[in-house]
């Protein structure tokens, strides 16, 4: 690590804003110990972009004697002086006795960590950098932990407790990718220890440093390698290229930059490829980014529900976050397009689809890590509309044992707090998918966290009409005498994934009889070959139906046959009596 001189001048504001709350925690005796964790990137300080590490020790660590510790390296310095002092310690601490070597040769936490001890509690004004912190002090119970490990995260938190820290105006940073690869037991339970998350660069500070590489090229050239002309490799405007990576961090920027060149500009399908592959790589296995074709208007049947929908999405385009839900909860049987229609909204909401896969791990602390992770992103992909399906499988159900060691209770508190925060009003859309409402923590899709909770019965006559007709647009199929209303008088009780497979056994039918057009003898084979499951389900699909009914939270989607149902008291002894004979 370079030297560096402290100026007499007082320190400039810090830059990122986490940086300066930090400093104020410090400084005004909040704490003296901070867990930081999040993004590694680099860092404006004093017109340079430094590494995590290089930055906290220039804009804190000032005069103060500072030591580095991780368990790859073991100690290191960042300046030559501060070796040296180090070393005049170890040689005060072997006078009274204490066993010392080499710095060099503490590698391994149970030999360093007391070290650092005693080097802090007998310096005035000393730093302390540990990073990986993580693999020291793991996630775990006490009962899973060896002696060394207890004593290592004892030591951490008696640290962050010890008023001597302050007012010998000495800090020790501690630093992890991510705060659930770090044992809870150090920053709950008021230990003292000070949690700063690091969050992905925001649109200025990614401004800031697209025109710093502008003005400064040398800095993307390795050395040796001829200078790049920064100016010539970008194809759109600085402002541009900082809208448009958010969810990128610094050093994924300039690795964008730096693939430029003037025959294959940085313009904004570039961007969007690297962009896409960066998160990819980062989240990739968390969540899996859609690209929609079509908008609502390629969803056949549900009108009513389809109006609300689009007013929704004309809202959230001209700008009004405040009249968007924080939630959006599709309920009713399978087959009924609830998955599509999202993707259709998000369509027409013009903003990126992501669907949430599982987060779950069987490795100790991976899950909170994960989700932790996924939140991080989301925030940085604002606006971005988030789907899970089977919503009551997943994220929805409270679990009240602790049969996990308490990771589904903490996963069950941190997707309802997220779902919740008042920030992500308009930025992060949920919406959610569920056969069984009922299933899913009444806390969850409350108002505040799913606003919004829109039916998606099987489909009536004239719905199985339209679906058919939109499936049959949406193929591209040539049709001669077809006959849709007669079609959708005999398929009663049929799924809209139903009609659309009638549809396709039907085009088949063409393509192995050498024809090109699909008629009303195709269509007609089609219903009388095809099984639909929900025949051997109808009680159960009935129940789903009421289910979606019950959870509405609007009347104006409901039709009058379904008002009556709710207005007429019978809604939920049906749905007991259906439940009844269902676990008969």
């Amino acid at each position: 690590m370079p030297e560096t001189t402290t100026p007499t001048q007082p320190p400039l504001p810090l830059d990122p804003a986490w940086a300066e709350a930090l400093r104020r925690d410090f400084t005004s005796g909040a704490a003296s110990v901070f867990l930081l964790h999040g993004l590694r990137d680099c860092y404006p300080h004093r017109g340079e972009y430094v590494p995590l590490r290089d930055f906290l020790y220039r804009a804190f660590c000032g005069k103060k004697q500072t030591v580095m510790y991780d368990i790859g390296q073991g100690l290191t310095f960042p300046t030559p002086a501060d070796e040296e002092e180090f070393r005049r310690f170890l040689g005060v601490a072997q006078t009274r006795g204490l066993q010392t070597a080499a710095a060099q040769a503490y590698v391994r936490p149970i030999d360093a960590i007391p070290l650092l001890e005693d080097f802090l509690f007998t310096r005035n004004g000393a730093a302390v950098i540990i990073d990986f912190v993580d693999k020291i002090v793991p996630p775990g119970t006490a009962q899973m932990m060896t002696f060394d490990e207890r004593r290592l995260l004892t030591t951490l938190r008696r640290w962050a407790t010890d008023p001597r820290l302050l007012q010998r105006n000495s800090f020790v940073f501690l630093i992890a990718d991510s705060l659930g690869e770090v044992n809870r037991s150090l920053y709950d339970q008021g230990g003292g220890v000070r949690v700063v998350s690091i969050p992905l660069p925001d649109e200025p500070a990614r401004l800031a440093y697209i025109n710093h590489l502008i003005e400064h090229p040398e800095k993307l050239a390795p050395n040796g390698s001829p200078q790049i002309d920064t100016r010539s490799i970008l194809g759109i405007k600085p402002e541009v290229l900082a809208q448009n990576t958010n969810g990128l961090a610094l050093t994924q920027i300039a690795v964008l930059i730096r693939g430029g060149s003037p025959d294959d500009k940085v313009d904004l399908r570039k961007t969007s490829e690297h962009k896409r592959r960066a998160i990819e790589a980062e989240i990739g296995d968390l969540v899996e980014f859609m690209t929609p074709a079509n908008g609502l208007s390629a969803v056949g049947g549900v009108d009513r529900q389809k109006e609300l929908l689009l007013s929704t999405a004309a809202a959230l385009r001209k700008g009004h976050v405040d009249v968007v839900p924080k939630g959006i909860l599709l309920t009713g049987p399978p087959g009924c397009g609830k998955t599509f229609c999202m993707e259709c909204f998000a369509h027409d909401c013009e903003i990126p689809f992501v669907q949430l896969k599982n987060v779950f791990s069987k490795y100790v602390g991976a899950t909170e890590s994960n989700l932790e992770k996924l939140f991080h992103y989301l925030e940085a992909l604002a606006p971005v509309f988030v789907f899970i399906d089977e919503f009551d499988q997943s994220y929805g159900r409270r679990v009240t044992s602790d049969g996990d060691s308490g990771v589904s209770r903490r996963v069950f508190a941190m997707f309802n707090a997220f779902l919740s925060d008042e920030r992500h009003q308009g930025k992060i859309v949920f919406g959610a998918a569920t056969n069984r409402p009922d299933l899913i923590d009444p806390s969850t899709i409350r108002a505040g966290r799913f606003d919004l909770k829109i039916p998606f019965p099987l489909p009536d006559e004239p719905s199985r009409e339209a679906i058919l007709g939109v499936t049959i647009k949406t193929l591209g199929l040539k049709t001669k005498d077809a006959s849709l209303a007669d079609l959708a008088k005999q398929t009663g009780g049929y799924s809209g994934a139903d009609l659309k497979e009638i549809v396709r056994i039907a085009q088949r039918k063409t393509v192995f009889d050498n024809r090109s057009v699909l008629t009303q003898d195709d269509l007609a084979f089609a219903v009388q070959d095809y099984l639909s499951p929900n025949v051997a389900r109808a009680e159960e699909i009935r129940l789903m139906e009421l289910l979606a009914i019950a959870n509405t939270t609007s009347r104006s989607i409901l039709t009058p046959d379904q008002l009556k149902w709710i207005e007429s008291g019978e809604l939920y002894p049906e749905i007991d009596r259906i439940k009844m004979r269902l676990s008969m």
